[in-house]
């Protein structure tokens, strides 16, 4: 089994409910994801959210430098392929937190997708729905080489 199917199979038998927004329903989990530290309050220096990619024999590598999330909100990553387009959401993992730290923080979050067909890449950021439900934001849309 693929190991995105394993993973997805996993979170099911866990009764794991995935919060996805209408378009992404059937975006799979990333295949691998990592969360720096929060690197300061994304709002003290003219904060502008951006993203980069590589490939690697059909592997993207896409890292989201800065991206703004609430302080101590642990984040999850989702991709979708269309034709030769792959598009990657980072999300909080809890969307309807019951309480929230009371402060932002710029995070370096690393995602890595097989997609061996995409020459464009879009990276999306969603934040909780807390107060009001957010829909996703494009950060970058990417050529790949």
């Amino acid at each position: 089994m693929p190991r995105t199917l394993q993973t997805i199979a996993v979170l099911a038998l866990a009764g794991a409910c995935v919060d996805l927004p209408s378009g992404w329903e059937d975006a799979v989990p990333v295949a691998a994801l990592t969360q720096s530290d929060c690197d300061g309050s994304p709002y003290d220096t003219g904060f502008d959210e951006d993203a980069t990619a590589t490939t690697d024999a059909g592997r993207i590598t896409l890292v989201y430098d800065p991206v703004a999330f609430r302080c101590a909100q642990t984040v999850e990553g989702f991709f979708r392929v269309d034709g030769d387009r792959a598009d990657v959401l980072v999300q909080p993992i809890d969307m309807h937190p019951g309480a929230v730290a009371a402060c932002d923080c710029a995070y370096r979050v690393t995602v890595d997708v097989d997609a061996p067909d995409a020459a464009t890449v879009g990276a999306w950021r969603r934040w909780d729905a807390i107060n009001d439900p957010n829909p996703p934001v494009q950060v970058a849309e990417i050529a790949l080489p």
